[in-house]
Protein backbone atom coordinates (compact mmCIF):
# COMPACT_ATOMS: atom_id res chain seq x y z
CA UNK A 1 0.00 0.00 0.00
CA UNK A 2 3.05 2.69 0.85
CA UNK A 3 4.43 1.26 -2.41
CA UNK A 4 1.13 2.30 -4.30
CA UNK A 5 1.29 5.69 -2.53
CA UNK A 6 4.80 6.58 -3.05
CA UNK A 7 4.58 5.74 -7.08
CA UNK A 8 1.56 7.76 -7.62
CA UNK A 9 2.92 10.76 -5.13
CA UNK A 10 6.53 10.23 -7.96
CA UNK A 11 4.12 10.36 -10.70
CA UNK A 12 2.41 13.39 -9.86
CA UNK A 13 5.64 14.84 -9.41
CA UNK A 14 6.41 14.07 -12.55
CA UNK A 15 3.14 15.59 -14.24
CA UNK A 16 2.81 18.72 -12.27
CA UNK A 17 6.95 19.41 -13.20
CA UNK A 18 6.36 18.87 -16.96
CA UNK A 19 3.38 21.09 -16.92
CA UNK A 20 5.26 23.66 -15.31
CA UNK A 21 7.96 23.01 -18.08
CA UNK A 22 5.46 23.24 -20.57
CA UNK A 23 4.42 26.24 -19.65
CA UNK A 24 7.38 28.12 -18.95
CA UNK A 25 8.76 27.41 -22.42
CA UNK A 26 5.51 28.78 -24.19
CA UNK A 27 5.93 31.92 -21.45
CA UNK A 28 9.84 31.74 -22.41
CA UNK A 29 8.78 31.76 -26.36
CA UNK A 30 10.22 34.90 -27.98
CA UNK A 31 7.68 36.58 -30.03
CA UNK A 32 10.10 37.83 -32.55
CA UNK A 33 11.19 34.45 -33.55
CA UNK A 34 7.51 32.75 -34.05
CA UNK A 35 6.79 36.15 -35.85
CA UNK A 36 10.03 35.28 -38.14
CA UNK A 37 8.94 31.50 -38.37
CA UNK A 38 5.82 32.51 -40.06
CA UNK A 39 7.17 35.11 -41.96
CA UNK A 40 9.58 32.87 -43.17
CA UNK A 41 7.35 30.21 -43.53
CA UNK A 42 4.59 31.98 -45.82
CA UNK A 43 7.26 32.53 -47.84
CA UNK A 44 8.56 28.69 -48.24
CA UNK A 45 4.56 27.95 -48.32
CA UNK A 46 4.18 29.90 -51.52
CA UNK A 47 7.49 28.73 -53.23
CA UNK A 48 6.00 25.12 -52.49
CA UNK A 49 2.42 25.63 -53.66
CA UNK A 50 1.58 24.52 -49.83
CA UNK A 51 -1.96 25.05 -49.54
CA UNK A 52 -2.42 23.74 -46.24
CA UNK A 53 0.79 25.84 -44.78
CA UNK A 54 -0.65 29.28 -46.22
CA UNK A 55 -4.11 28.19 -44.91
CA UNK A 56 -2.28 27.95 -41.39
CA UNK A 57 -0.23 30.73 -41.62
CA UNK A 58 -2.50 33.36 -43.30
CA UNK A 59 -5.16 35.02 -41.24
CA UNK A 60 -8.82 34.87 -42.61
CA UNK A 61 -9.19 38.42 -43.07
CA UNK A 62 -5.66 38.87 -44.84
CA UNK A 63 -5.31 42.00 -47.17
CA UNK A 64 -2.30 41.48 -49.24
CA UNK A 65 -1.26 44.39 -50.84
CA UNK A 66 1.58 43.65 -54.26
CA UNK A 67 3.98 45.64 -54.95
CA UNK A 68 2.33 46.58 -57.94
CA UNK A 69 -0.72 47.71 -55.89
CA UNK A 70 -3.37 44.56 -56.80
CA UNK A 71 -4.78 43.58 -53.31
CA UNK A 72 -6.20 40.08 -52.68
CA UNK A 73 -8.14 38.38 -49.81
CA UNK A 74 -6.65 35.09 -48.32
CA UNK A 75 -8.83 32.99 -50.89
CA UNK A 76 -7.63 34.97 -53.65
CA UNK A 77 -3.96 34.68 -52.68
CA UNK A 78 -4.01 31.52 -52.32
CA UNK A 79 -5.98 30.57 -55.54
CA UNK A 80 -3.43 32.71 -57.45
CA UNK A 81 -0.16 30.81 -55.83
CA UNK A 82 -1.85 27.43 -56.34
CA UNK A 83 -2.96 28.11 -60.12
CA UNK A 84 -0.60 26.26 -62.54
CA UNK A 85 3.02 25.78 -62.03
CA UNK A 86 5.32 27.02 -59.66
CA UNK A 87 5.39 31.60 -59.71
CA UNK A 88 8.26 31.76 -57.13
CA UNK A 89 11.54 30.66 -57.60
CA UNK A 90 12.82 32.09 -54.03
CA UNK A 91 11.84 35.51 -51.65
CA UNK A 92 14.65 36.28 -49.32
CA UNK A 93 13.99 38.52 -46.38
CA UNK A 94 17.10 41.45 -45.35
CA UNK A 95 17.43 43.64 -42.42
CA UNK A 96 14.09 42.51 -41.20
CA UNK A 97 12.87 44.32 -38.17
CA UNK A 98 9.94 42.91 -35.71
CA UNK A 99 7.81 44.94 -33.09
CA UNK A 100 5.90 43.44 -30.59
CA UNK A 101 2.69 44.81 -29.45
CA UNK A 102 0.55 42.55 -27.27
CA UNK A 103 -1.25 39.98 -30.05
CA UNK A 104 0.11 41.98 -32.89
CA UNK A 105 3.68 42.56 -34.93
CA UNK A 106 4.68 44.55 -37.27
CA UNK A 107 7.79 43.57 -39.67
CA UNK A 108 9.37 45.73 -41.99
CA UNK A 109 12.04 44.29 -44.38
CA UNK A 110 13.83 44.26 -47.96
CA UNK A 111 13.00 41.02 -49.81
CA UNK A 112 14.72 39.74 -52.65
CA UNK A 113 11.83 37.77 -54.90
CA UNK A 114 12.80 36.10 -57.74
CA UNK A 115 9.84 34.68 -60.17
CA UNK A 116 10.11 32.00 -62.73
CA UNK A 117 11.79 32.85 -65.92
CA UNK A 118 12.05 36.91 -64.49
CA UNK A 119 15.21 38.51 -62.82
CA UNK A 120 15.08 38.73 -59.35
CA UNK A 121 14.14 42.52 -57.90
CA UNK A 122 13.86 43.77 -54.57
CA UNK A 123 10.75 45.10 -52.59
CA UNK A 124 10.31 46.88 -48.94
CA UNK A 125 8.04 45.34 -47.12
CA UNK A 126 5.55 45.61 -44.20
CA UNK A 127 3.77 42.91 -42.64
CA UNK A 128 0.94 42.77 -39.57
CA UNK A 129 1.02 39.79 -37.85
CA UNK A 130 -1.74 38.55 -35.09
CA UNK A 131 -2.02 36.09 -32.47
CA UNK A 132 -5.00 33.82 -32.58
CA UNK A 133 -5.16 31.08 -30.64
CA UNK A 134 -1.02 31.04 -29.96
CA UNK A 135 -0.41 31.04 -33.58
CA UNK A 136 0.94 34.10 -35.12
CA UNK A 137 -0.88 34.36 -38.80
CA UNK A 138 0.10 37.38 -41.48
CA UNK A 139 -2.84 39.80 -41.39
CA UNK A 140 -1.76 42.59 -43.74
CA UNK A 141 1.37 42.34 -45.96
CA UNK A 142 2.02 45.70 -48.64
CA UNK A 143 5.22 45.93 -50.70
CA UNK A 144 6.58 48.82 -52.80
CA UNK A 145 9.17 47.44 -55.46
CA UNK A 146 12.48 49.54 -54.98
CA UNK A 147 14.20 50.47 -58.50
CA UNK A 148 14.82 48.52 -61.58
Amino acid sequence: MVRGIRCSAVLLCFLVSGLFIEQASAFAADPDDAVRAVAEGWYAAAIRQDREALNKLLADDLSYCHAGGKVQTKAEYIASVMTGPPHYESMTYHDMHISIYGKTAVLTAFADIKLVNAPMFRVRTLHVYVENGGQWQLVAHESTRLGR
